[in-house]
């Protein structure tokens, strides 16, 4: 799928369309395809407007769409320092989704992040962050 006809359906107003294609972009991202198009522009535009999404259940949606290519495609050349330092504003039903992505970075830089968040008040959030620090960790030590 062409970044432009993305860009377009998600720009527009049609609820059900803007969910249909991020579906279908989480089917892409699951086939392990190596040579999607445009990969990691389509998860930069889906990062920025998945930061700038107001409504919560899109916002989850756009996040969802983002893990799947974090968890089944190399994700290792694309700077994800704005998620990062966005993570304190992200609404709780997004937290999971971002704390994975950065695991699967696998970048040190993201430690002193994610180890804040082992202390966050929500059970579910701790244990991401705990998850993510150990993937980093682990696969720095075996690197």
């Amino acid at each position: 799928m062409k970044l432009n006809k993305i860009k377009e359906v998600l720009m527009g107003t049609d609820h059900e369309v803007k969910v249909e294609i991020l579906s279908h972009l989480s089917d892409v991202f699951e086939s392990y395809n190596e040579s999607i198009e445009d990969f990691e522009e389509i998860v930069m535009f889906l990062l920025e407007y998945g930061l700038n999404e107001t409504e919560i259940e899109m916002k989850e949606e756009i996040f969802n769409t983002l893990l799947d290519a974090a968890t089944n495609q190399d994700i290792g050349k694309i700077n994800f320092d704005v998620l990062e330092k966005s993570l304190d504003d992200l609404p709780i039903e997004c937290l999971h989704s971002a704390i994975t992505i950065l695991s699967f970075t696998y970048n040190r830089e993201y430690l002193p992040t994610l180890l804040k968040y082992t202390e966050h008040g929500n059970k579910q959030i701790r244990s991401d962050a705990l998850y993510a620090v150990n993937e980093i960790e682990t696969y720095w030590k075996l690197k």
